[in-house]
């Protein structure tokens, strides 16, 4: 991670982009979502750790994912690149029914 630019654009997240920097160094195939990071990193700004991970995701460091939920299951049924891959419908392999993709059943994910 290049700490330094993302100080410089984020100059009140320095102790939380640290955090964030050893976090990730140390965190290998895990994901998290943004609440989460930012109950572990503590920022000042919600939207600026946003802002940096989006920096993150663009550079290559870390994938940004989006998961569908199995309403039911809770098991993630498929992960997706972009919103605009996400279908309307996809196939639950836990209830093996069709199901609707809603807001509620998608998880925004950060993966190392």
């Amino acid at each position: 991670m290049n700490l330094e630019s993302l100080t410089a654009k984020y100059p009140s997240e320095r102790q939380s982009l640290r955090k964030l920097a050893e976090l990730l160094s140390s965190s290998e195939n895990q994901e998290f979502t943004l609440n989460r990071l930012s109950d572990l990193v503590e920022p000042n700004s919600k939207e600026a750790l946003a802002g940096a991970l989006g920096e993150l995701v663009r550079s290559g460091e870390i994938k940004f994912v989006i998961r569908v939920i199995s309403p039911r299951a809770q098991g993630g049924i498929k992960d997706f690149e972009s919103i605009e891959q996400v279908p309307a419908v996809v196939y639950d392999r836990y209830t093996d029914t069709q199901v609707e993709v809603t807001a509620e059943n998608l998880r925004l994910l950060y993966r190392t």
